[in-house]
Formats: structure tokens, sequence, C-alpha cells
């Protein structure tokens, strides 16, 4: 078992097990841009965060017959809740609805809805080899999965400067310019699949596949727990990634108290700046 933030949850297995036990506990699974946070903000105290590789609830959706583009389908919102259209593409994942090449099967690709749902063309997508740090800035799936605001809706949005501070991290960790590949499948001739984005720890530099079958037997989701949904400022759903503006924010708000209020007043603001 892994040492894990409080209220996040392993759950290790096949993932077509894991699936719809997570949900059946009302948890939600991790998004990629949430295990990129919690690595930069808890990994010190939860090195299991970095050390080890996690499925997550991004899918990547294989249109039937379709070798000129993939999509990636963003099923938690930025307020950490699962979307309507979401869940039922979650829900496929299970036992009994498998494909040959072991993705979820999907009887049409518009049963999934729109919302979260956004086309990549493969000949944009630099695959199986390492990436410089411009590289990773400009691939779009990365810009998706990191939740960008220029590359996915309103509703799933959050820093622009999320990727940039990973791909920083993840060069200091590894002593390495080059990091986090990507890997896409291929699509079936015969039904169109989904399967889940799944990322690497840093012996594999933190790279991103899309390709592995549901049912292999050493998968791995991360669910946030209930509890920790419903309490503010508490467990691992709660990691947010702070923007410039908050920093400079608290900064000026500091400025404008320190030599006029207790200490104790000033706290908060001494915590919060410590966060950012």
């Amino acid at each position: 078992m892994l040492s894990l933030p409080k209220g996040m949850n392993e759950h290790y297995g096949r993932n077509v097990d894991g699936m719809p036990e997570l949900l059946g506990a009302g948890e939600v699974p991790v998004s990629v841009s949430g295990i990129i946070q919690s690595r930069l903000r808890q990994g010190d105290e939860f090195p299991d965060l970095w050390n080890n590789w996690h499925y997550s609830s991004d899918l990547v959706v294989y249109s039937k017959g379709n070798d000129k583009e993939v999509y990636v389908f963003l099923t938690v919102d930025n307020k950490g809740q699962i979307t309507k259209n979401g869940r039922k593409a979650l829900e496929l994942i299970s036992p009994d609805n498998l494909a040959s090449n072991y993705g979820a099967v999907v009887e049409q690709l518009k049963d999934l809805g729109k919302k979260g749902l956004i086309k990549v063309p493969r000949s944009k997508i630099t695959t199986e080899t390492y990436l410089s740090k411009d590289q990773i800035l400009n691939e779009q799936v990365w810009r998706i999965l990191a939740r960008h605001p220029d590359e996915v809706p309103a509703g799933f949005a959050e820093d622009k400067e999320l990727l940039k501070e990973y791909i920083d991290e993840v060069q200091r960790r590894t002593n390495e310019s080059k990091n986090m590949a990507l890997y896409v499948g291929d699509s079936s001739k015969y039904e169109t699949t989904l399967k889940a984005w799944f990322v690497y720890g840093l012996v594999g530099r933190s790279g991103a596949l899309g390709r592995i079958g549901l049912g292999d037997v050493s998968g791995r989701l991360l669910g946030i727990a209930p509890e920790a949904l419903s309490v503010p400022d508490k467990g691992a759903s709660n990691i947010k990634a702070y923007t410039m503006a908050d920093l400079q924010a608290v900064d000026e708000a500091m400025q404008g108290l320190e030599g006029i209020l207790h200490p104790d007043v000033l706290k908060p603001f001494v915590d919060l700046r410590k966060k950012l």
C-alpha cells in the first residue's frame, strides 16, 4: 500500500475492477492535473506520489477505424466534480465491457457527449521520445492534461503556469533535460474504445501513456474520498494551484499589515504565503 495524503485512496489491480469500486464508494478519480498538483504540493511529504505510476480520470478515446486523430476526455471538472457525461464514460470501465485491445467499448462516439471531449490530430502529437521543456510546453496533449486555459473549456481550466512549474521540478528531480514522453495507442477497426491516461513516476521520467489496457493486472487508480470532497480545505482533493495573482495579493496584504497587527493575526497570511 502506498503512503498517500489524507483523503486519497489507492485502488490497485485491474482498472476494470478498481473504477466501479471507486465510483461505488462515492470517490472521485484523480485527474492528471490532480496528480501533478499533489506531487508538487505534497510530494516531499509523500514520496510515493513521485516514485510510483498512477492511472487517472482523464481518458483517451480511439474512434473506430480512425488513424488520424484521438480524443482526450476530461471527466472531472476544475471543482473536482465528475461531470454528468464523464460519469457515464467512467462507468463503461467494467469487466464485462472490454474490447479486444482491452479498452472499454463505446457504442458510438456521440454517446460520450461533447463536454470535456477534445480532438487532437495524431500528426501534432510527438510520441515515443523524451521531450525538452519547450517541446512539452507546446505539446497539445500535455497542455490539455495540465488544464491550460487556452486548451480546455472554462469549466476545466486551471493555472496556466502549472505545466511549466511541473516540468522544472521533473527536470530537477531526474537531472535530465528531456522528460515526459507521450505514448498513444492504435484505434480498433471494429470498435470505438477508451482507455485511461497513465502517468509514470520519476523512473519513467513522468511520461504519459494512453495505450495500456484497462484489464492489466497492475492498474492503479487514485480516488478522493467523499469526506475529503465535502470538507473545505481538508484532504488531497483541495490541493490548489495558486497563481501569480494570488502570490501578489498575499504579498501586498502582508506588506500593508506588518507592524500594525499582532503576529497571530497575520498567521493565516503567512501560512498561505508558504503554500505558494
